[in-house]
């Protein structure tokens, strides 16, 4: 079983993402961007740092490639998106998956933390209360 987030439409800003990146992703593992076809500017993000990978998804675009200082640091620095008429996006990327350790979904509205992930657990867990106060949080860590 995993953690699961879901962050309503309330908050403002996107620390408490930028803050379980930090607790849960790992410098070498693999990871995987999903944008919609008609998403090139995140498309052309995405491949900075990946390579388009074939992909039975028809809807989009699959970026493959390996969680590096550069591109944590670009996801952890890039400001929080600004079209957030449907979604309340802490990203511009439809998902990404961060190995088999961390999930995010929806813009980065959706996270899944993986039951893989046991180092930081104090920092985690602290993460998860401040996000009870502006989403929903089932725990399994």
């Amino acid at each position: 079983m995993s953690t699961y987030i879901l962050v309503n439409r309330n908050k403002k800003d996107k620390a408490w993402w930028n803050d379980l990146i930090r607790a849960c992703v790992r410098l070498g593992d693999p990871f995987e961007i999903h944008c919609w076809y008609d998403e090139s500017d995140a498309t052309k993000q995405a491949l900075r740092f990946g390579h388009k990978e074939p992909s039975t998804w028809h809807g989009g675009t699959v970026i493959k490639g390996t969680i590096t200082r550069e591109f944590l640091r670009f996801l952890l620095d890039a400001p929080k998106p600004t079209d957030t008429e449907i979604y309340n996006k802490m990203t511009p990327f439809f998902s990404i998956f961060f190995g088999k350790r961390l999930y995010s979904e929806h813009y980065g509205t959706e996270m899944t933390i993986s039951k893989s992930v046991q180092e930081n657990r104090a920092q985690i867990a602290a993460i998860l209360d401040e996000v009870e106060s502006y989403g929903t949080v089932h725990r399994d860590l």
